[in-house]
């Protein structure tokens, strides 16, 4: 049975070089280094690092918003038809039945809450068989 040695490989994963031992420089032929990085290159290295520095938070918050809703819940034929209350129609609402936070709750997190874009304070009618029915959009119960 051959034995196999642990090598350490120093690989240096901002600059995405592949190679074992990124300090060294590679030379092209013909073309002489000075040794010396001149301050444009610093400045643009600079930017590019702020620039992947935005681009990971962009994506982590783009990240977020998609891992919350996996699926369209809309595409279910189990899901009836759901839909935002315009501002008149929640004021007569709240007239005739009192005030909102009576009526049943749901979060904002929910993938229809999501889906319809909807924001705390909203309130949602559901069209079923048997009639309306409405949710009050909460951030938390």
């Amino acid at each position: 049975m051959v034995e196999s040695e642990d090598v350490p490989v120093d690989i240096d994963l901002d600059k995405g070089s592949d190679s074992p031992n990124p300090s060294k420089e590679t030379k092209s032929p013909g073309k002489k280094s000075s040794g010396k990085s001149s301050s444009k290159s610093k400045k643009t290295a600079k930017a590019k690092k702020e620039k992947k520095a935005q681009k990971r938070a962009k994506t982590t918050r783009t990240k977020k918003a998609k891992k919350a809703i996996k699926y369209d819940p809309t595409e279910n034929f189990m899901v009836p038809k759901h839909e935002i209350v315009s501002e008149d129609e929640k004021r007569e609402l709240e007239r005739m039945y009192g005030s909102l936070d009576m009526f049943p709750k749901i979060l904002v997190t929910d993938p229809i809450v999501m889906k319809l874009g909807a924001k705390e304070g909203d309130l949602i009618r559901i069209h079923r068989e048997e009639g309306f029915y409405y949710r009050y959009v909460v951030s938390r119960s």
